[in-house]
């Protein structure tokens, strides 16, 4: 998990009443009472999510599911974990709050960074599997990949589809994410000058 400087938030554990109060910037996510920093979203990443969930509303117009970014995800009202996906899902409409999904989204997107792999990779993979989360996306902006995991059979390998293909959603009736209209040609880095 990401360190936090030492200036910013002492490491201890945190309470989901804590992580309320935090401000909006720097944006942390709480695992297990624990504050996780989240990196700053990119213009690929950006890119990547708008790709992605403009094709979920447009098929998802006027139907009982719904589709948010960056909604908070907490599975019980018990534990301190609350997630922040990039994208989620949701079928079960009494599930929604004002400021949350309480218990598990059908589809959990998430666009993976250098600094979120190993969280977005293993222990949130682990997570959403545990918690019956029904389908889960990694999504790999810089080789242009997605990881689909479907879990209604137990556990699986994951699908891997590359930027020309379609990826059909498994929760969804008749949907599918075309890829070419996703992954954004790569930015250049800015050089100092």
């Amino acid at each position: 998990m990401t360190a936090l400087p030492a200036e910013v938030y002492q490491k201890r554990y945190y309470t989901v009443a804590e992580w309320e109060k935090l401000p909006e910037n720097p944006r942390y996510e709480l695992i297990d009472g624990e504050l996780v920093l989240m990196a700053r979203p990119s213009s690929d990443h950006q890119s990547v999510n708008m790709g992605i969930a403009g094709q979920l509303w447009y098929h998802l117009r006027g139907k009982r599911c719904k589709v948010f970014s960056e909604l908070s995800v907490r599975f019980h009202e018990n534990d301190d974990t609350i997630f922040v996906p990039d994208l989620i899902v949701v079928c079960d409409r009494s599930k929604i709050m004002k400021n949350y999904c309480i218990g598990a989204p059908d589809l959990i997107v998430e666009i993976i960074s250098p600094s979120s792999v190993r969280i977005d990779r293993i222990l949130k993979l682990n997570r959403y599997y545990l918690e019956k989360v029904r389908e889960y996306w990694i999504v790999d902006p810089m080789y242009q990949i997605v990881e689909v995991y479907q879990w209604d059979n137990g556990l699986c390998l994951p699908r891997i589809f590359g930027s020309e293909e379609r990826v059909k959603v498994g929760v969804l009736d008749d949907c599918e994410i075309d890829l070419s209209l996703v992954f954004p040609e790569p930015v250049e880095e800015e050089t100092p000058g």
